[in-house]
């Protein structure tokens, strides 16, 4: 909701301009409140506003709330009154205001040619996969340097491994450490004695960042990710990559290492599972 400053008898004015400035209101509540928190929340009552709400001199029929002497409205009906689009970018996860376009409530219709390009990009990314894994092994042994620990190998049967596995994921959407038919993540090859660091990135996360940032990133403020990283015991790595969509239905990658503890093999790798 939107709040407005403090009502008037009068009523409340609003005007058309090309911009338009809002102050978004709103209020978090946690898991645990304190006492004069809990007072505080329990202190905020609303009740349907009385006031008469005016666009430039035409009242409109706007529902508000009344909560400490100020008028709470929903963004889309300030839209439609005062004439600017609003929508949600199921993309980005964001409220988007367009101020110089009429209420519809919905995305404005995507532009074929960028909307070709950025299909293309993608393309290009997946053609590209063999250099993002390199770069992943590349982050992986210069965290492992920078913290006195000895360079992994890449190991071809483990890259093969690994690509099952992000293509696997990638074609169940099942996101897990165990196997979409429901089998330990390390049925993957004959050798058991193996670990493994999974993500799974949104393209609209990345940020401008690369996958293999943002993988390695995240692998790293993990505890548990970032023993694998640094394990002492493990002397060969193989990473896979994948495109897919996730539980949100974002288009993402799923990115995978697998770890070979130190005087171990692989003899074979299975094919991808499915559920």
């Amino acid at each position: 909701m939107v709040c407005v400053p403090k009502h008037y008898e009068g009523g409340y004015t609003m005007k058309r301009m090309k911009n338009v400035g809002l102050v978004l209101c709103g209020t978090v509540l946690g898991l645990a409140l304190s006492a004069p928190a809990a007072q505080a929340v329990e202190s905020l009552k609303a009740m349907l506003s009385t006031n008469r709400i005016f666009v430039d001199g035409q009242e409109v029929q706007i529902e508000a709330y009344a909560i400490h002497d100020n008028n709470f409205m929903q963004l889309r009906d300030i839209g439609k009154a005062v004439g600017f689009n609003v929508y949600w970018d199921t993309n980005t996860k964001t409220v988007q205001i367009e101020t110089g376009k009429p209420y519809t409530g919905e995305a404005p219709a995507k532009d074929e040619a960028a909307d070709s390009v950025s299909q293309q990009e993608i393309t290009t990314s997946a053609d590209d996969a063999d250099a993002m894994r390199q770069d992943i092994v590349d982050r992986t042994n210069a965290l492992r340097k920078g913290n006195s620990v000895a360079a992994l190998r890449v190991n071809d049967k483990l890259m093969q491994a690994a690509q099952v596995r992000a293509e696997e994921m990638a074609a169940s959407g099942v996101y897990s450490h165990t196997r979409p038919d429901g089998r330990k993540n390390t049925t993957v090859t004959d050798c058991p004695y193996t670990g493994e660091n999974i993500h799974c990135i949104a393209d609209w996360a990345t940020q401008g960042k690369t996958v293999s940032e943002v993988a390695m990133w995240s692998w790293n403020l993990s505890d548990g990710h970032q023993k694998n990283l640094l394990n002492q015991n493990y002397a060969e790595i193989g990473v896979g990559l994948a495109r897919g969509v996730n539980d949100n239905g974002d288009e993402c990658w799923y990115c995978v290492q697998l770890f070979l503890w130190d005087g171990y093999t692989v003899g074979w790798v299975d094919t991808p599972a499915g559920k």
